[in-house]
């Protein structure tokens, strides 16, 4: 059997976790990065979603946009190439304690799951890091979270970096907003990014009233 990554939760809450990301590894071990990409299907706040992961640690997430909330997997295999530049397969067994943890986080809105980030740049790990300390239930316009990155002039930089996030939702780009207003862009359509904040308890200011 494949050896999954364990990691034990302390006792903080859910909110305190979720403003947690540096303490949670974000980089997959050597091991991990010489496995093969395994995806499976689990639940989230907005429709069903593939997840691909080597020995547990996350690569990528796709939300499904499909009718019904159907999952293409022709599409999402293209995807993933197209994200992460590697191929993945079905999981012929996934790990129970993973999905499950996987599934909850999405449920909670929490990032304390292991991430295998290794095909970003540095810059693009530092801002996402960044955005993994956004706690459920807040905001943070580009501007902030450049700052929070290290990179305070580099807002502009980091709007494209979260318009590449790998994992949405364990990294949570949604709860990144211009400061103009609005919910600004999100890949999965506005509508998906204003139901996302919704059920976590944020109402956006229109643009123009920020």
């Amino acid at each position: 059997m494949t050896a999954i990554t364990t990691l034990q939760r302390d006792s903080t809450t859910d909110n305190e976790s979720a403003a947690m990301g540096d303490s949670w590894p974000l980089e997959a071990p050597v091991e991990a990065l010489g496995a093969v990409h395994m995806w499976f299907e689990v639940p989230t706040p907005v429709g069903s979603a593939f997840v691909t992961h080597r020995l547990g640690w996350v690569s990528c997430l796709c939300i499904s946009t499909g009718p019904n909330n159907s999952l293409d997997e022709s599409a999402f295999a293209e995807h993933v190439l197209n994200e992460i530049g590697a191929e993945a397969i079905a999981d012929p067994a996934p790990d129970k304690t993973l999905v499950s943890r996987i599934s909850d986080a999405l449920a909670q809105g929490r990032t304390d799951v292991p991430l295998d980030l290794s095909s970003r740049s540095l810059f693009h790990r530092q801002v996402l890091r960044a955005t993994a300390r956004i706690p459920r239930g807040e905001v943070r316009t580009y501007a902030e979270l450049a700052a929070m990155a290290g990179r305070p002039k580099a807002a502009r930089a980091v709007g494209s970096a979260m318009a590449r996030n790998p994992v949405p939702l364990l990294v949570p780009c949604h709860r990144v907003v211009p400061s103009s207003g609005g919910v600004g862009n999100y890949g999965y359509g506005p509508d998906v990014k204003t139901e996302l904040l919704r059920i976590e308890g944020v109402e956006v200011a229109p643009v123009g009233r920020r």
